[in-house]
């Protein structure tokens, strides 16, 4: 007998250990809505020593509702998220309604990546975050959280 599937009912935040900064300021906006106990939020920040890293990562996939997206050059370079984190994500958005929310960082080649720019982008590739005032990109990320918010509302 094999047991229940994993309820999806977190967020889970891919990126580039390079653009770690992005993060941080995201997990800012996202903390009112985390202590409030609105959303759970997940990255690999949150891998202790001694931890099975990869099992980690893999139940906080399989536990995914909807999956923030830091994408960057250095994101779409990463074998490891090409191989091990966007499949399981993008199988979620196909097959159980999870939402993808891509937040283009900086030039990239997101709009010549047919299964990640299917997605509605957070902000238009050709403004991206790093090109943006500090005032703009903070409202883009502070929208991420209300997204997600009402996302999380729905049954």
């Amino acid at each position: 007998m094999s047991a229940p599937p994993t309820p999806r009912q977190q967020v889970f935040i891919s990126y580039a250990h390079a653009d770690a900064k992005w993060l941080k300021r995201l997990q800012v906006h996202l903390k009112p809505l985390e202590r409030d106990h609105r959303i759970e939020c997940w990255d690999d920040t949150r891998i202790q020593p001694g931890m099975d890293w990869r099992r980690e990562i893999d139940q906080a996939l399989a536990r995914a509702r909807v999956a923030v997206l830091l994408v960057s050059g250095a994101f779409l370079a990463s074998d490891f998220i090409a191989k091990n984190e966007l499949p399981p994500l993008l199988d979620a958005a196909e097959r159980e309604g999870a939402l993808i929310l891509p937040i283009i960082l900086g030039p990239c080649r997101f709009e010549r990546t047919p299964e990640l720019s299917r997605f509605q982008a957070a902000n238009p590739p050709s403004k991206t975050l790093e090109g943006m005032k500090k005032a703009e990109w903070e409202q883009v990320l502070k929208e991420i959280g209300e997204r997600i918010e009402d996302f999380l509302k729905t049954p």
